[in-house]
């Protein structure tokens, strides 16, 4: 029998192999659709054997859409102005990957091949560890193992799952911004600090993989404010009250001290990698230089490095990715509010109806608690446990009188706003799914599976009496068995969302909706038809 964390990991593993096989037989039998989008220019001089068709046919559905811009800085770097939109963290880990691939098998395949087996490789890896950091996370937060493994569950079948396969930079950003929620939470690393300063490196480097890593500096921002208001105000309150020698009065301000040092620290490892980013792209497009790039590269229709021609290069703070979007991809304020682009509107739909409800039904069960941004005033070191609910009914609602949900579901709550009136309305689904873990709770707490036949329950309790003398296994696994049912906890594919009937139409819409967009999205991506 697999422990809970074990089935979760097996489940993620199995589900990326799952994807992958999709994408290649749909990619073998169905044509591909003629997108005229970016297509990566292919070195003529590079030579191709019979194995590198064979990576090809069993990976190229991968390389769809933006994949080619990944792929493309991964193999010759940022050559051309429009690829600064893609963030270099992600696709420097391909290159430096497939250097070590290539050192090995360079023999049999050349480098191109390397990257496209270096993304998915690496891809399957992060993969397994955002689940296994998202698991943590959900248990910490939510205090529910079944919850937490509902949540995992749900995420690794998640409706933008083809890109967190192929090379794109989603599941990498899953990783660091769902580690940047945890280490935030973690207990104090510094007395009267109460933030993990180390909580800089993965929001620093979620900056450096998409744009809005950035945001991921308000759970920072927030959980030190939130420590200062809770912990330690209170705590020189009391010990002002209670001082006897009033000479030493200056010294009770140390915390406070302590506390906005750790913060500045923490933020300046954060926005480090962010701003050499930034200086690079400047060097690189702004001061004029010979660009040196081979001549199959060079092409009229973009601008290359060096012409030190561009608009941004202007600007008093000469950022890149505002213009780039505006420029080559007509990013801004409601400008795809276009008939043609309803199908598009139509697929984002369920996630940000699903999310901005709930949302909304939170921030309605918690007024009171909202308008004091999530906080529990306290008076003379002593903690106020009161959180205040609308009406008794709320109490079934989602996060009712739960003030620990507060940051992330405004935080899922702004983004989904922005991607309504400003981005790309498809791209929602994989910006949400990825940057943050409230759609799986919500899903979780909503998702009731059929009950386990009363036979079954007393067989999973009879085996666990028989496995569990002179052990030591923990209770929560036979809720989990429970769940799951004694022939699901030996398979290393089997789970309720696939085996379970779900017990009522909401269950079985969310089911439908995974599930769906799981099989539709990666056949569809893999022939360059439009997707999420």
């Amino acid at each position: 029998m697999y422990s809970p964390r074990q089935k979760l990991m097996w489940f993620a593993f199995n589900s990326r192999m799952i994807i992958i096989l999709l994408q290649a037989v749909s990619n073998l039998i169905i044509p591909d659709h003629d997108a005229k989008v970016f297509v990566s220019p292919e070195d003529p001089t590079m030579y191709k054997s019979w194995l590198d068709n064979i990576v090809y046919k069993l990976f190229g559905g991968f390389k769809r859409w933006d994949a080619q811009y990944f792929i493309h800085i991964a193999q010759y770097g940022y050559t051309y102005e429009n690829c600064l939109a893609f963030y270099p963290f992600y696709p420097l880990s391909v290159r430096y990957f497939a250097y070590g691939l290539n050192s090995a098998i360079g023999t049999f395949l050349n480098f191109h091949s390397c990257l496209l087996l270096s993304a998915t490789i690496i891809n399957i890896c992060l993969f397994l560890k955002s689940a296994d950091i998202l698991h943590q996370l959900s248990l910490r937060i939510l205090k529910s193992e079944c919850r937490a493994y509902k949540s995992v569950i749900l995420y690794s079948i998640n409706p933008a799952s083809i890109f967190f396969s192929a090379p794109y930079s989603e599941t990498l950003f899953a990783w660091m911004s769902f580690y940047t929620m945890l280490k935030c939470t973690d207990s104090e690393t510094l007395r009267f600090a109460n933030i993990d300063i180390l909580s800089g490196i993965p929001a620093g480097l979620s900056m450096i993989t998409r744009s809005n890593g950035i945001v991921n500096l308000g759970f920072i921002f927030y959980t030190s404010f939130k420590n200062i208001i809770e912990r330690t105000l209170p705590e020189i309150v009391y010990k002002y009250k209670t001082l006897k020698c009033r000479i030493i009065l200056p010294l009770l301000l140390l915390p406070l001290f302590i506390s906005f040092m750790a913060l500045v620290l923490t933020i300046i490892i954060a926005i480090i990698p962010f701003l050499l980013v930034q200086t690079y792209n400047y060097f690189k497009y702004c001061v004029p230089s010979e660009h040196n790039l081979p001549e199959f590269l060079i092409n009229a229709d973009y601008v290359l490095p060096g012409t030190a021609e561009s608009p941004w290069c202007n600007y008093s703070i000469p950022l890149s990715y505002s213009y780039i979007q505006s420029q080559y991809w007509d990013v801004g304020f409601l400008k795809y509010y276009k008939l043609k682009q309803i199908p598009n509107f139509i697929l984002a739909a369920p996630i940000l109806i699903l999310l901005n409800y709930y949302c909304l039904v939170y921030f309605f069960n918690n007024f009171k608690l909202c308008l004091k941004l999530g906080l529990k005033f306290s008076s003379l070191g002593g903690y106020s446990t009161k959180t205040s609910c609308r009406s008794k009914q709320c109490a079934k609602g989602f996060g009712a009188n739960d003030p620990v949900l507060y940051l992330y579901v405004v935080h899922v709550f702004l983004l989904s706003i922005f991607c309504i009136f400003f981005v790309h309305i498809q791209v929602t689904t994989r910006l949400l799914a990825s940057a943050s873990p409230v759609l799986y709770w919500i899903c979780s707490s909503k998702l009731n599976a059929g009950p386990t036949p009363t036979s079954e329950q007393n067989t999973i309790n009879e085996h666990f009496r028989e496995i569990t003398t002179g052990k030591k296994i923990p209770s929560h696994h036979l809720s989990i068995a429970n769940l799951e049912g004694l022939d699901n906890m030996y398979s290393k594919w089997k789970t309720f969302i696939i085996s379970r009937k779900m017990l009522d139409f909401q269950s079985r819409l969310i089911q439908y909706y995974f599930i769906g967009y799981f099989v539709a999205g990666t056949i569809l991506f893999s022939n360059f038809y439009p997707w999420t």
